[in-house]
Order: structure tokens, then C-alpha cells, then sequence
């Protein structure tokens, strides 16, 4: 009789509800939802980042503070190399060019990192006087003009002991998510197209 009762209600079951029938049969089958989660959000992941539509940078007009940073003197200052963890340091050619380099004794891969106020920084190259900047289409570029907007940066210090480096002044959809980058070809990294989290975003700063 209680075989009965049970093979009455798996076919109600089968009939009303596919869904069930088919989430035990999965179960039964040895493949732990764990290992299901992790497999769907992996396709989620690639699927994310293959069809990704970048936003148009925008402006950040919140620049009351930013304005009064670009006329003081900066709090602090101190030389440093920026070692990023693709591989590369970055350098600061005579020209304006910004890229990476292998050659740690470099000249130009010294920087004195000049601080205006919490985690907001300038960073100048010591042999060219010229200071990194971002523009508006994410392209970096090193010019003279030290009260420029585009040269102030977001200094993050993540959580694996690694820094990143945002425009404090462009931004694609929150503010800071337009970050300094170098890709493992030494070229730098467009920052429209940076992510927190990315090796190319992730620097180490060592002290000279």
C-alpha cells in the first residue's frame, strides 16, 4: 500500500513539476551543487568578459577638493620605483612616452611620489620633471604641467599587499575604476579597459 501511495505521487510530481524530478536525478548522479555553482559562474565569468561593453569615460565634477589640491604643495614626498606585477617597471621617456621596462637601473623608472592628502597622489619622474597623467579616452601621458587635473591618482593599496593607481579625475562608471596599467608586452594598458583586480592594475612600490 505504501509503494503504492509513493508511485501515485511521483507521477503527480512528474506531471506538475519536471523540474524537481530532474534536480533529484542530477543529485543522484554524484555532481555536488558546489561543483554546479562554481561551474556556471566560471561561464558567467568568460561569458562577462567577452561581451563587456565599456562605458564612455566620464568626468568626475566633484572638484572643489581636487582644485584646491592642484595649488598646494604636496604633504610629502619620496623616491621610488613602481614595479608592476606583469613584469615591468614603469619609466617616463624624455619625450612624454609612458610604457614598461625591464631595466631596473634605469634612470627613468625613478619617481618621486608626492603625496596631497589621503590617497591622493602625483607621481613625477625625477630624470624628465614630467608627471604621469590620464586623458580622457584612458591613454597615459607624462607632461610638465604639474597643476593639471588629469595628473592626480587614487592610490588603492589592495588586499594582497599590491597598489593601483586610478584617475582621480575620469571614471566609467563609479569614480576610480580607470586604472594605471601595463600589460606583459611592456606596453601600457588603455584604461578604459582595466578592472580592479587585473595583474596589469597591480604595483609594487619600492623605496629608494
Amino acid at each position: 500500500m505504501v509503494k503504492n501511495v509513493h508511485l501515485v505521487l511521483l507521477i503527480v510530481l512528474v506531471f506538475y513539476d519536471p523540474l524537481i524530478v530532474s534536480k533529484k536525478l542530477r543529485n543522484k548522479t554524484g555532481i555536488s551543487s558546489r561543483f554546479r555553482n562554481k561551474t556556471k559562474n566560471q561561464a558567467t565569468k568568460v561569458s562577462y568578459n567577452k561581451n563587456t561593453k565599456w562605458p564612455s569615460p566620464r568626468i568626475n565634477n566633484n572638484w572643489m577638493r581636487s582644485t584646491y589640491i592642484t595649488t598646494k604643495k604636496p604633504t610629502n614626498r619620496e623616491h621610488c620605483k613602481i614595479f608592476c606585477r606583469s613584469g615591468y617597471h614603469l619609466q617616463i621617456l624624455p619625450n612624454g612616452l609612458v610604457r614598461g621596462t625591464v631595466m631596473q637601473s634605469s634612470k627613468h623608472v625613478l619617481f618621486e611620489m608626492q603625496s596631497f592628502g589621503p590617497s591622493l597622489v602625483k607621481i613625477k619622474s625625477v630624470a624628465t620633471g614630467r608627471y604621469l597623467s590620464m586623458r580622457r579616452d584612458g591613454s597615459l601621458r607624462a607632461t610638465r604641467h604639474s597643476n593639471s587635473r588629469e595628473t592626480i591618482f587614487k592610490e588603492t593599496h589592495e588586499m594582497n599587499a599590491f597598489h593601483s593607481y586610478a584617475s582621480h579625475k575620469y571614471y566609467r562608471e563609479t569614480p576610480h575604476d580607470m586604472l594605471v596599467g601595463i600589460k606583459r608586452n611592456g606596453e601600457v594598458k588603455r584604461a578604459t579597459r582595466t578592472m580592479h583586480g587585473q595583474t596589469a592594475t597591480q604595483f609594487l612600490v619600492i623605496k629608494t
